[in-house]
């Protein structure tokens, strides 16, 4: 492959679709990988916090909420957690995708993806896993723990920068169909 060329899908993958190396490109420090018309620039790995031992430091922050209306746990809400943090330098608006083994996992879309990951889904807060919380930052950082669990394998956070994220989120959600995105 040429340093200069960029291999994707352009077709209607089945669910889950794996990708091969050739749809990655790794031009020195400017890795990316094109998931439809799109080329998503690599951000980092997705790393949870370990303990000194190589586990991953798992959190159950429910106990921390003041639970003055006895609210329930969401459905996502039980845990466990893991904390992990993307570097600051996006604070721009675009479409996200997690991959993870050479699959697309999920695609979502955001205003500011520092903030998206370091205060939503990496940093699980104790409110967020009860009715009324924001129930996907539990679901997908549970799946992130799991995930890096049970493979030991990358997973990986690529970015689209756009102000038509909607658009182009809704557009790739109904061509690669990822296996976290709930329908």
């Amino acid at each position: 492959m040429h340093s200069d060329e960029t291999i994707g899908i352009n077709r209607k993958p089945r669910r889950g679709t794996r990708f091969s190396s050739q749809n990655f490109m790794n031009n020195s420090n400017n890795k990316k990988i094109r998931l439809g018309e799109y080329d998503f620039h690599f951000i980092c790995d997705i790393e949870p916090d370990q303990n000194s031992d190589g586990t991953v430091e798992t959190v159950m922050p429910q106990s921390r909420y003041k639970n003055a209306g006895s609210l329930s746990l969401n459905r996502y809400g039980n845990g466990p957690f893991c904390r992990f943090r993307i570097p600051n330098k996006t604070k721009t608006a675009g479409v996200y995708a997690i991959i993870v083994a050479e699959q697309v996992k999920y695609i979502g879309e955001c205003k500011k993806l520092s903030a998206r990951y370091n205060a939503g889904y990496g940093n699980i807060s104790p409110r967020n896993c009860f009715v009324g919380g924001q129930q996907t930052n539990c679901r997908i950082n549970n799946l992130v723990l799991n995930e890096f669990v049970k493979l030991r394998s990358s997973i990986t956070l690529w970015f689209f920068e756009t102000d038509d994220y909607k658009r182009i989120e809704a557009e790739l959600l109904q061509q690669f169909r990822p296996l976290w995105n709930r329908r």
